[in-house]
């Protein structure tokens, strides 16, 4: 039998704190956003103040910010990358295409890909996997530097329009390709030279809906 924690023996505090450090670096409201919790319910989580939460909030902040549930509720197991020094990383089966890509707010989550803590720390400048996601790239748009099925690191923390790859969605359609800055707006250029370039810019900048920066990708060495 199962011995359940009374309501009155719940640890706030400690709840609070390890949900801090789950969100840890990324923005309050970016992550309450991202996994889909109004930010007021996760800013009265944070502030450990006796409120009751709800499991299925608990439960979706969890998966939100890739630890597991008995460890935010209760602090039973290991915290934010913590196992064996590796992050874990949600891989989704959404696609990044010129064209015709997918993607959308229910994307289905289909496993972790584990990267290691070091990895983060000096390359990311990162501590915590959190806002980040793994993608799969479709297409020749971005060949040679990024082939088709190839898997795609996205900073989902980082949607400034500065110079970069960047996955984006316009008109509708998912892609990953580079910014590139101008006087006017933004010119979108693929590696691929068979895709010419595309500049946009006035009222249309606004329907540039940016997804994430591309921070890493791992491909086949064909």
């Amino acid at each position: 039998m199962v011995d359940h924690v009374p309501l009155a023996e719940f640890d706030y505090a400690g709840f609070s704190q390890r949900l801090k450090e789950a969100i840890f670096p990324e923005k309050i409201t970016a992550f309450a956003e991202r996994v889909g919790v109004p930010q007021a319910t996760v800013s009265k989580y944070l502030k450990g103040d006796g409120t009751a939460p709800r499991l299925d909030i608990v439960a979706q902040l969890a998966r939100g910010a890739t630890v597991t549930l008995d460890w935010l509720a209760y602090g039973v197991g290991d915290g934010p990358d913590a196992s064996a020094g590796f992050v874990k990383v949600p891989r989704y089966d959404a696609t990044l295409a010129a064209g015709a890509g997918s993607w959308n707010e229910g994307k289905r989550q289909l496993d972790f890909i584990p990267f290691t803590a070091e990895f983060f720390r000096k390359r990311l400048n990162r501590s915590s996997g959190a806002g980040f996601a793994v993608l799969e790239n479709k297409g020749d748009s971005m060949e040679p530097t990024i082939s088709d099925g190839a898997l795609l690191l996205i900073d989902e923390n980082d949607r400034r329009l500065i110079d970069g790859i960047f996955g984006f969605v316009l008109d509708g359609e998912a892609r990953l390709k580079r910014f590139r800055r101008t006087m006017a707006g933004v010119m979108i250029v693929s590696d691929n030279p068979a895709y010419p370039p595309e500049e946009v810019t006035g009222s249309r900048m606004d329907d540039i809906h940016i997804i994430g920066r591309l921070r890493w990708f791992g491909q086949e060495v064909r």
